[in-house]
């Protein structure tokens, strides 16, 4: 009376230390990591692999730094740098691919690698037999220079706008590939998608569409989301999970509540028009492999099953959505000699259900045991689950608030027993930022993300003496900037 699926891989996350219970609960015996302090993947895949650590198989991507800048995140020590390689000319390569090969899974690369950068890097590493996967600003380019995988469907988007006023449109829009919640996609023209897809299909061009990542605040389906989230999230056993990842998960359910019902017919017509392509690119044989992006406001594990409700949504059939999680996620990084199915002589990485998925996509859930390298694996919670290599430094995703830095008041100087205005800048603002006086909050108005303005009250002026000034922002992120002295002087 039940039911066996290959083991789950999602193709898409930011592993953070909390991960490894969740994803291993709701059958994800494998993960992707694209985007992690190199250092750092390295002594993770170990424990993990090896099983000295619990959770799912870890495979890693790596960048490559384009022209003279260095790795941004090498500034912060050499445990924090991320790319293992860097290239000034599209000639260096094969010599960056030699330094990737046998030290990472795969390339990543994002938006801002371009033309025959892009194009020798994707000949190099093909030669060498490594994946290319990327962010894309225009999927058609992206395809013709040799990407393998294209992360979210910010490009697909892009490249389906061709009449005037689309382009026109987007010319207004600050798109990053990756960011949420974008208004491109309704300008999507249904029109150019098989030719799109033909191309698509021809390069053997693979999708990650993340669309879990990217509407889950809007659509039928958030009601159930937010409640199978909070369901789980709400587990006395998994409070060991960051308060600003609970805040940031749930609160993307409800980014979308105070927008207009004009606003929203315009983002629920985009995600139309990429289910319709989703739908098109599949019967015309395409392959997408499921990622969720988690860490960055979704549910590790479970997260993996809503993208496929999703897809399933779109048209696709259960069959087809459960490949995306298996067969055709491992074949997007050349493992699918040892994972992505059930058959003599791979990995014994299995997920026993208590339904047919089949007959409901929605009966992955239902998990009964999950399987890795031929063991039963421990699928339960443990308060006190630990992790041997914690991650530091404040996060830096674009949902969290930025960590607040105070620069200067003016004046410096207030009277006693007076009101007084301050203008306080820096940078790392946001509309809820709070500028405390000493102890006591003051009444602040948002300028910009580098400027406040205070008003303090008589009862803030009453003593004379130093008072330390911070900037205080709420979670998800935020926290309170460094000090400034006023001085409150006599009269």
């Amino acid at each position: 009376g039940k039911f066996v699926i290959p083991g789950l891989i999602d193709s898409h996350v930011h592993y953070r230390p909390y991960m490894g219970e969740m994803f291993l609960a709701h059958g994800v015996t494998t993960v992707y990591d694209l985007g992690n302090p190199l250092a750092w993947q390295t002594a993770v895949k170990k424990g993990l692999n090896s099983g000295n650590i619990r959770g799912p198989r870890f495979y890693f991507c790596s960048g490559i730094t384009i022209g003279n800048e260095p790795d941004g995140a090498a500034a912060a020590g050499a445990l924090a740098s991320r790319n293992l390689a860097a290239i000034k000319s599209p000639a260096d390569a094969k010599q960056a691919i030699a330094a990737l090969k046998g030290k990472t899974d795969c390339v990543k690369l994002n938006e801002d690698v371009k033309g025959d950068f892009f194009t020798a890097i994707a000949r190099e590493a093909h030669a060498a037999g490594m994946t290319v996967i990327s962010h894309s600003l225009n999927a058609i380019d992206s395809a013709t220079w040799g990407i393998d995988g294209m992360e979210h469907m910010t490009g697909v988007g892009i490249s389906a706008i061709r009449k005037a006023d689309g382009r026109k449109a987007l010319e207004g829009m600050t798109i990053e590939a990756g960011h949420k919640n974008s208004l491109l996609y309704q300008w999507m023209e249904p029109a150019v998608f098989d030719e799109m897809i033909q191309y698509f299909v021809k390069h053997n061009v693979y999708l990650n569409p993340t669309l879990d990542f990217e509407w889950k605040g809007i659509i039928n389906r958030s009601a159930q989301f937010e409640l199978d989230d909070t369901r789980l999230l709400n587990n006395p056993l998994l409070q060991y999970m960051p308060l600003d990842e609970r805040l940031v998960t749930l609160g993307q359910y409800h980014w979308a509540d105070q927008r207009s019902a004009a606003d929203r017919e315009q983002f629920l017509k985009g995600y139309r028009n990429v289910q319709d392509f989703l739908r098109r690119f599949i019967k015309a044989g395409g392959k997408i492999y499921s990622g969720t992006d988690s860490a960055a406001a979704n549910t590790p594990g479970l997260a993996l099953h809503h993208e496929m409700q999703l897809y399933v949504d779109a048209g696709l059939s259960p069959m087809e959505a459960l490949m995306s999680s298996t067969k055709w996620g491992a074949e997007i990084l050349h493992l699918d000699k040892q994972l992505g199915t059930v058959e003599p002589g791979k990995l014994a990485d299995l997920v026993i259900l208590r339904s047919n998925p089949l007959d409901d996509i929605g009966n992955t859930k239902a998990v009964d045991r999950v399987i890795r390298d031929g063991e039963i694996v421990d699928i339960t919670y443990h308060s006190d689950y630990t992790f041997p290599f914690p991650l530091y430094g404040p996060e830096s995703k674009h949902l969290y608030n930025p960590s607040p830095r105070l620069r200067a008041i003016v004046p410096a100087v207030v009277t006693r027993g007076k009101t007084a205005t301050l203008r306080v800048t820096g940078q790392g603002f946001v509309p809820n930022s709070v500028v405390f006086f000493g102890e006591s909050p003051t009444q602040t108005k948002w300028v910009s993300a580098r400027e406040l303005s205070v008003t303090l009250t008589l009862e803030q002026t009453a003593n004379v003496g130093t008072v330390l000034v911070t900037v205080q922002s709420p979670k998800p992120g935020g926290g309170a900037s460094e000090a400034v002295p006023v001085i409150v002087d006599y009269p």
